[in-house]
């Protein structure tokens, strides 16, 4: 037997659905690089940042009907849209990864709170040959 690492991602949304605190679960994976992890995290934040904020110009969205929100308040896509291009912060996450720690990244609104997380895992998988069934 031999350790393997593997990343397993999950992104939770949490928030207030008819006066009760829910909590969902958004997507999951078991990645098996940091650089795989993190490119399922990117794809999940900018799905997410999408369908909390399309883009206003899209076909199915009536004219109208979405506004700008005012700077002052949280505003969890941008937040999603600003880490998704950060080289900086991509490259910090990764690293942390192939140090064996952990990464973990939120962001809230008042819609909810938003968090993603990719925790590196070691399990032992069989080395070819070398079972009690080896020949």
């Amino acid at each position: 037997m031999r350790a393997v690492r593997l990343y397993n991602v999950t992104v939770v949304g949490e928030g207030p659905v008819n006066g009760t605190w829910v909590r969902v679960l958004l997507a999951v994976r078991q990645a098996t690089s940091p650089d795989h992890a993190m490119t399922f995290l990117r794809r999940q934040a900018r799905r997410i940042a999408s369908g909390l904020d399309p883009d206003p110009r899209s076909g199915w969205i009536p004219v109208g009907t979405l506004v700008p929100a005012e700077n002052r308040v949280p505003d969890v896509p941008a937040e999603l849209r600003s880490w998704c291009r950060d080289p900086e912060a991509q490259r910090a996450a990764r690293n942390q990864l192939v140090a064996g720690g952990e990464f973990a990244l939120s962001a809230a609104d008042h819609s909810g709170v938003y968090l993603f997380r990719v925790l590196p895992v070691s399990v032992c998988v069989p080395v070819p040959g070398s079972g009690p069934w080896a020949v």
